[in-house]
């Protein structure tokens, strides 16, 4: 595992200072050619070294890193950055996870599954934004309720491999987009082998036809008054049943508009029993045999991993605490803190196996504390990029052998009621960020 992160990192090392991706992801043919403090490539590590501060603090002890000095010093100033961010697209941070999801699933052994399946879940959420006209123009706004202001909000999606926390695809729109309709673009990045499983928001014809279009398994809650069929179903009070659905009017324009075909499709309804509800279950995983109808209630409950992402990017990566005031910033930030996840994400697996045999013989199950391997890769994923060449394994292995200290107990079964905040109080705002 550690070489295959060594392997990331020299990659991205050698992709990041490449004239070509520079050429690419500049916004002008003229931006980053003088030879400043400032350029692409170190532009790129600023981004991607988890910034949580105010942003001259940020670059100051940025510098302070990759310089290798004792003490910190202003070496560029906030309004120099903010100069030189407005000449770099978003979407270079996009090609850069892709680059690093690819060359993480070249190594599967590494990697957990579920019956032979890469494990995903597809779900949105709410994010707040700074409110500044410029982002608000973009974005739109979320109507308060009573006694709220209005929130400028954005929607973000991710295609997450809930076993070993990757995200493998990201995207964030203006707050009125559908979640549904990312799922098109996410589903680009799916291979084969994957199992999806979906919140009860997602079920839909076009879907359905777009995953088997593609042979891709999933996995999907229903609305138990969603249909006829379904609202059958749960009165018959079968454990499952095989049904065919018919796409009407709107479904066949729909699948028409994305090229995707409108034949009858046989599908399976699992039933699962809660504690206060019943929960019906879409799949297309036909084999009742070899996938019980007894799975699917711990298969489903895997999808809570996408609900642990967003809190881990939201709390602990503070996605939601930009840098700037423009459209521009939200995005740069945003796809940066993904990279920046991801790497931290193949740093605790490789831990994970560290703690594992560390704690075979104990009684309880332990894993990784995610917001301290966070706090531990600050500065250090930006370091591993920068000396990529100078022979980093070592270091990476002490950094692993580092993050694998602090763990946490598993346990099974508990269950906390969901608090809910105000959500003018939950911002980062730019005026008061933290200086320490």
């Amino acid at each position: 595992m550690e070489n295959s992160i060594n392997n990331i990192y020299e990659e991205l090392n050698n992709t990041i200072n490449s004239l070509s991706f520079m050429e690419t992801y500049r916004l002008s043919k003229t931006a980053f050619i003088r030879n400043r403090i400032l350029n692409f490539p170190t532009l790129i590590l600023y981004l991607l070294n988890l910034r949580k501060h105010s942003n001259q603090t940020e670059l100051d002890q940025f510098f302070k890193v990759i310089n290798k000095e004792k003490e910190a010093s202003q070496v560029i100033t906030k309004s120099a950055f903010f100069q030189a961010r407005k000449q770099l697209s978003y979407t270079a941070f996009i090609e850069l996870n892709r680059q690093i999801i690819a060359t993480a699933y070249k190594s599967p052994e590494h990697l957990k599954t579920w019956r032979g399946f890469r494990l995903c879940a597809v779900d949105g959420s709410s994010t707040r934004l700074p409110n500044t006209p410029d982002i608000t123009s973009h974005f739109g706004v979320h109507k308060g309720r009573n006694g709220q202001a209005n929130c400028t909000m954005g929607m973000a999606s991710v295609f997450y491999d809930v076993l070993n926390h990757l995200v493998i695809d990201s995207c964030i729109h203006p707050s009125g987009y559908s979640e549904r309709a990312c799922v098109s673009d996410h589903m680009q990045h799916a291979t084969q082998n994957d199992l999806v499983i979906y919140d009860r928001g997602y079920p839909a014809f076009w879907l359905y036809a777009l995953h088997i279009q593609q042979k891709n398994f999933f996995c999907m809650r229903a609305k138990t008054g969603q249909s006829l069929a379904i609202k059958a179903f749960v009165k018959s009070n079968k454990r499952e049943e095989i049904i065919e659905i018919k796409p009407n009017k709107t479904s066949i324009q729909t699948c028409v508009d994305r090229g995707l075909p409108t034949e009858i499709i046989k599908l399976r309804l699992v039933r699962v029993d809660l504690p206060n509800e019943v929960e019906v279950l879409i799949t297309n995983l036909m084999g009742c045999e070899v996938y019980e109808a007894d799975v699917f209630k711990e298969l489903y409950h895997l999808r809570w991993g996408i609900e642990e992402n967003y809190k881990r990017l939201k709390q602990w990566v503070e996605i939601e605490n930009f840098s700037g005031k423009s459209t521009l910033s939200v995005q740069q930030d945003f796809y940066a803190k993904i990279v920046a996840s991801n790497l931290t994400a193949l740093m605790e697996i490789a831990a994970q196996k560290i703690v594992d045999k560390r704690t075979d013989d104990l009684e309880l199950d332990y894993q990784v504390n995610s917001a301290q391997a966070l706090s531990k890769m600050k500065h250090q994923l930006v370091t591993f990029i920068v000396d990529a060449h100078k022979g980093i394994l070592q270091r990476i292995e002490r950094v692993i052998d580092y993050i694998s200290v602090t763990i946490e107990a598993v346990r099974d079964g508990r269950s906390v009621p969901r608090v809910l905040k105000n959500i003018k109080n939950d911002i980062h705002f730019s005026s008061y960020k933290s200086s320490l």
